[in-house]
C-alpha cells in the first residue's frame, strides 16, 4: 500500500486501486498540498476529467461532514472508506479562482467573507463536529481541557513562551462574564479554520473545502479567520471578545497537537502558535 513519501502515517489508494474504484484510467497524479495529518493529490482522468483525492488522519470529521450535511458551498464528494487509520475520499476538482486571488481590497474581502459566514450559517442536515463550544457548560469543560494540558506542557519545559501566570489569566478571562455573553448570545455552525485559500468564486455559488474541524461557536470567527489569514485587523468588523474566542481556538488547537498529536515534537511551532494565541487574548 502507497504511503505518503515524507509523512509515511498517511496511507494512500494505489492506482490500481482507485481505477477499480473509478472505472477509469488516471493518466497523472500531482500532489498538490501534504502536512503530517492530510494530503492531497490531482487525478487526472483519461476521459478529460479531474478529481481531488484526499486522505487524512484523525481529527477529523470531514468524510462525515460531508455525508451528513447538506450545503451547496460543498463541493461533490464520494467516501472511499478508511486505509488504516486514514480516512479517504473523492472531491470534485474545482476550476474557480480562489478569494485570495478575487478579494483585492479589505472591503472586497469583508464583503465576501459575511456572505460566506451567512451561507455556512444555512447548511443544512446533522453536522458532526470536531468541537463543541455553544454552551456555557461546553465552553467551561474545553477551558478546563486546554488550562490542564496547557499546564502540564508548560511544566515539563515543552511549552517555554507561555507561563503558569499567562495561563491563569486565560482561565480568568474565559470565565468573564463579556465573555460567556459572546459564547452564548448565538452559537451556530462555524468552518472554524477557514482561510482565503479554502474559498472558491465560482460563477454561480462559492466551494469551500477542508471541513477536518467545524465546531459550534459564534460565527463570526469565520471571519475573523480570513482577516486574520489576510493580516487584516479585524477588530473594526468583529467584537472584541468574539475576536478573542478565535484565539481561544487557535490555543486549543496549537496545545492539542503539542500534547495529543505530536507528543514528542521537539520544535517550537506549537509554542509559538499557543504564544501567538495567548498575547491576542490577553492583550486584544
Amino acid at each position: 500500500m502507497p504511503t505518503h513519501p515524507v509523512f509515511t502515517d498517511l496511507l494512500l489508494h494505489s492506482d490500481a486501486e482507485l481505477e477499480s474504484l473509478l472505472d477509469k484510467k488516471i493518466l497523472e497524479r500531482e500532489m498538490v498540498h501534504a502536512w503530517p495529518l492530510s494530503c492531497v493529490e490531482r487525478l487526472r482522468l483519461e476521459d478529460g476529467s479531474q478529481l481531488a483525492y484526499k486522505s487524512q488522519l484523525p481529527p477529523t470529521v470531514e468524510t462525515r461532514f460531508y455525508e451528513q450535511a447538506s450545503s451547496p458551498l460543498l463541493p461533490g464528494h464520494r467516501y472511499l472508506g478508511r486505509l488504516g487509520d486514514c480516512e479517504t475520499m473523492l472531491l470534485d476538482w474545482i476550476e474557480a479562482p480562489l478569494l485570495r486571488d478575487v478579494a483585492l481590497t479589505e472591503a472586497e474581502l469583508v464583503a465576501h467573507g459575511r456572505r460566506v459566514v451567512e451561507q455556512i450559517g444555512q447548511t443544512r442536515g446533522t453536522w458532526p463536529v470536531y468541537l463543541d463550544i455553544g454552551t456555557i457548560e461546553a465552553w467551561a469543560a474545553a477551558g478546563q481541557k486546554v488550562f490542564d494540558k496547557q499546564r502540564q506542557l508548560i511544566e515539563d519545559g515543552r511549552f517555554r513562551l507561555t507561563d503558569l501566570a499567562g495561563l491563569k489569566q486565560v482561565w480568568a478571562w474565559a470565565g468573564a462574564t463579556e465573555t460567556l455573553r459572546a459564547i452564548a448570545a448565538h452559537p451556530w455552525l462555524a468552518h472554524g479554520d477557514l482561510t482565503a485559500g479554502q474559498i472558491f468564486v465560482a460563477e454561480d455559488q462559492y466551494r469551500v473545502i477542508d471541513w477536518q474541524r467545524p465546531v459550534i461557536a459564534p460565527p463570526e470567527i469565520d471571519l475573523v479567520g480570513l482577516l486574520v489569514d489576510r493580516e487584516i485587523d479585524p477588530r473594526p468588523y468583529v467584537a472584541g471578545p468574539v475576536i478573542a474566542i478565535f484565539w481561544f481556538l487557535r490555543l486549543h488547537w496549537a496545545v492539542e497537537a503539542q500534547f495529543d498529536l505530536f507528543p514528542a515534537f521537539k520544535g517550537h511551532l506549537f509554542d509559538q502558535w499557543a504564544a501567538q494565541a495567548t498575547a491576542h487574548i490577553l492583550n486584544g
